[in-house]
């Protein structure tokens, strides 16, 4: 697709996986606060995972805690005054739905987000998710080690790979496979073989990996302001993401979907 043409246009970014566990809410979570409130990334959230609904759960406990937290509201208040900027929006809704759902968002807003990011059900080969996957720009599917799940991994990106190059309405620009949950005594030997296999069928593969780490699930309850992991109003604890690969590889994800930050400036 024309770059030039885009440019102007919310990217639309799609987060599916063929198996449930495998962390694809949890690492869009991580990204959207990432990208939304230290990178400056304007964006909002589709969530369409209608059997767990991460995110919008994600955004209710979170609010729940502050609500009946007065100490801790005070305290994510003062730092979300250091970011200039209100939570990022998260839209709820369904597959079939999901885009017209945004089309209704953007004709209340005066500017439209540089990013969409829906988070897809945990089972991608349905009839309304694959009309909803050649609707996005780019899509991130997380693997794991396990050659049962990669194997349907692989036949949908290159089901939607091909889709994308052979129907005229797909705005499909890439599909990226993402290496999440490793463990970094195991032997790699799954890993070499299955992305040295991608590389043969010409499926991108993140050159960053995700490493596994019990720091994923510390939400707002059990880490605070400053302890927090996953959470909608904050990014990631800074002191938290050593060694996970986090980092990396938000930069990656900025270097291939072309994203610039607003203003040309980063909060820290």
């Amino acid at each position: 697709m024309n770059m030039e043409k885009k440019k102007n246009n919310p990217i639309y970014l799609g987060f599916a996986s063929q198996k449930g566990g495998v962390g694809k809410s949890s690492l869009a979570e991580v990204l959207a606060s990432i990208l939304y409130y230290e990178k400056n990334i304007s964006l909002a959230v589709v969530d369409c995972d209608g059997t767990q609904e991460s995110f919008y759960k994600l955004r209710e406990r979170d609010r729940d805690l502050i609500e009946s937290s007065p100490e801790l509201g005070k305290e994510l208040h003062e730092r979300l005054s250091r970011y200039g900027k209100k939570s990022y929006h998260i839209i709820r809704s369904k597959p079939e739905r999901a885009v017209s759902d945004v089309m209704k968002y953007f004709r209340k807003m005066k500017t439209a987000p540089q990013l969409i990011i829906f988070d897809f059900p945990g089972h991608a080969l349905t009839s309304a998710m694959m009309d909803l996957s050649i609707t996005m720009d780019y899509i991130i599917s997380p693997i794991e080690a396990d050659p049962q799940s990669l194997a349907s991994s692989f036949a949908y990106a290159k089901t939607i790979r091909d889709l994308g190059v052979g129907f005229e309405g797909s705005r499909i620009q890439d599909f990226f496979l993402l290496w999440n949950k490793i463990n970094r005594s195991a032997s790699t030997m799954v890993i070499d073989l299955f992305s040295q296999n991608a590389e043969e069928q010409g499926l991108p593969i993140f050159d960053t990996r995700i490493y596994n780490s019990v720091r994923f699930s510390r939400e707002l309850a059990q880490g605070g302001v400053k302890g927090v992991f996953r959470c909608s109003y904050l990014p990631p604890a800074p002191a938290l993401r050593p060694q996970t690969g986090v980092d990396e590889w938000v930069m990656e994800v900025m270097e291939k979907l072309n994203l610039k930050t607003e203003n040309g400036v980063w909060n820290h």
